[in-house]
This record gives C-alpha cells, sequence and structure tokens, in this order.
C-alpha cells in the first residue's frame, strides 16, 4: 500500500481559519459556503471574505448532508415529522417546507437533487426514499428500500444510495425506481458524491474512498485516505479533485487523474463537513468551531 502523505498545516498552504460556533454541513452555492449551525440555523459565508452573509431559519435541526439544484438549497429537517426546507440560496428566503407525513429524515446521510427531482432517506415503519418533484414542492413517490440505506445522491441518469450496514452502493432507475444494480464497496460505506464521471464512495470503517464507474456498475479501484476507521466524515468533489473529510487530518485530496490521494492538510479537528467549487475547498470542524477555506489555483 503506497503510504499517505504527511499532512500540510492547511494555514501554512494558503488557507484561513474562520470562526463560525457549531458549524457542521457545508455545501458551496454560486461560491459561497452554507453551512448549518446550532439547532435551526443556517449560515452563508462569502466566498471572498468568509464573513456571515445571510443567517436563515431552519425551523428544525438539519441532521444529513444538504444538495443544491434546481436553482436551490435544499436542507432536511429532523423535527417529527420531518421536512424539506427550500432556500434561494441568493436572498436566503425559505421558498418551500415540504412536509413528510408520518416520516422521520434518516440522520447522517445526504439528500440527492438531480435527475429531476429531489431525494431523501426517511425512517418510519420502514425505510423510504421520498420523491419530490421540485416544480410543484410536492411528494410524488414513497420507495421502500434496503433497511440499511442511509444517503441518497443523484447523477449520471440514476438516483444511487449507499448502505453502511451492508457496504455497498446500489443504483435506482430514476423514473421506475426499480433497482439496477448493486455493488459493493467497503464497510461504512455512507457519505458520497457524484462527479468528474464517477460514483465516489467513503468507506467509514475502512478509511477508504471507492471510485465506481457509472457505465458499468463497477468498481475501479479503492482509496485509502485515513490511517484507521473516519468518525463522522464527509466527501465532495470540486476544482477538479475529490475531497474525503477524515480524522486523523482534516481532509484527503484525491486526483481522479490517477486516483491517489495527492495532498492532505491538517490539523486533525474533530469531525466535520467538507464541501468545494473551481474556487475554493471548505472544511467544518465543529468540535473547535471552526470553517477552514483554502483557495484552489
Amino acid at each position: 500500500m503506497t503510504p499517505l502523505p504527511e499532512p500540510t498545516d492547511i494555514i501554512e498552504a494558503g488557507g484561513e481559519a474562520l470562526p463560525v460556533k457549531g458549524a457542521d454541513w457545508l455545501q458551496v452555492v454560486d461560491g459561497h459556503a452554507w453551512t448549518t449551525v446550532g439547532v435551526d440555523v443556517a449560515l452563508r459565508l462569502d466566498r471572498a471574505s468568509g464573513s456571515e452573509s445571510a443567517r436563515v431559519s431552519t425551523d428544525g435541526p438539519v441532521c444529513t448532508a444538504m444538495d443544491q439544484g434546481f436553482g436551490s438549497l435544499w436542507l432536511a429537517v429532523c423535527t417529527h415529522p420531518g421536512a424539506l426546507v427550500r432556500l434561494d440560496p441568493t436572498s436566503g428566503k425559505v421558498l418551500a417546507r415540504i412536509a413528510l407525513p408520518d416520516l422521520e429524515v434518516m440522520e447522517e446521510g445526504s439528500v440527492a437533487s438531480g435527475e429531476g427531482f429531489v431525494w431523501v432517506v426517511t425512517l418510519g415503519r420502514e425505510r423510504t426514499v421520498v420523491k419530490v418533484d421540485p416544480t410543484t414542492d410536492t411528494v410524488v413517490a414513497r420507495l421502500p428500500v434496503e433497511v440499511g440505506v442511509a444517503a441518497a445522491r443523484a447523477g449520471e441518469g440514476a438516483l444511487w444510495l449507499t448502505n453502511p450496514q451492508d457496504g455497498v452502493l446500489t443504483r435506482r432507475n430514476v423514473a421506475t425506481s426499480a433497482l439496477e444494480a448493486t455493488i459493493p464497496t467497503g464497510k461504512g460505506a455512507r457519505f458520497f458524491a457524484v462527479g468528474l464521471g464517477a460514483v465516489w464512495v467513503q468507506n467509514n470503517v475502512d478509511g477508504t474512498v471507492t471510485r465506481v464507474d457509472p457505465a458499468t456498475n463497477r468498481v475501479v479501484t479503492t482509496i485509502t485516505v485515513d490511517s484507521g476507521p473516519v468518525q463522522g466524515g464527509d466527501l465532495a468533489v470540486g476544482g477538479g479533485f475529490v475531497w474525503a473529510r477524515v480524522s486523523d487530518a482534516l481532509v484527503a485530496k484525491i486526483d481522479p487523474a490517477t486516483n491517489t490521494v495527492v495532498a492532505r492538510y491538517g490539523p486533525k479537528s474533530g469531525s466535520g463537513s467538507v464541501a468545494a467549487d473551481a474556487d475554493a475547498v471548505w472544511i467544518s470542524a465543529h468540535d473547535v468551531d471552526l470553517v477552514y477555506r483554502l483557495p484552489l489555483p
């Protein structure tokens, strides 16, 4: 196994540390970073200064990763019952609050926005994925899924779901919801992202990231990103790279051209989230109330 690069201090690499008390989930929209804080607040951090430029009440705790799409930021709120909140990322206005009757949002997963719909994994009498039409802001279907399913993402012509209990990624048809493939990835497969022509799955127990080819539904390779298991974790694609939020450092940078970790940044700062675009990678560390921003060349 190729040794992991020693972490470079993110400040020495040109990054900055922004004090944001309780910062957790991150999502970049139009260059600005949105992060959830406390029990019912989402903040927008300015792309240039990193200062707070909007503060929005979500009317409940956000307990799973956000997504963007259809001109909106989508957040799943873990109230009882749950709800999907749609925000205008420019004005910060709540555009819709879509109730999920009799259902609770699955914690520590992700919302999926893409392929014409928005999707969120829910709990109830059975594990389901709720399908929302963004043109009407209404629930149009409930899809029963395997009991271990935790997170959803959409792209490359499919709905993708991770199952950390079974260590697999599943592919479902967007129109019919039919199961099209079950792909073994690794132990604790949970957070993931679709981008750069692949599906990237973080396997928390293994401390690895698996690359899946959506054209063949097969594993291309599995890449070690941490010296041990990842506690919490997160994954993002941006700036031409894949970014894994890890535990023995802040983040690992994967080059998709070589499928290798080409850099890691520290300091080790507990758990949090990661988001990236062409301009910067943002990493939260809620244990120490910081959001790190590293500009990309």
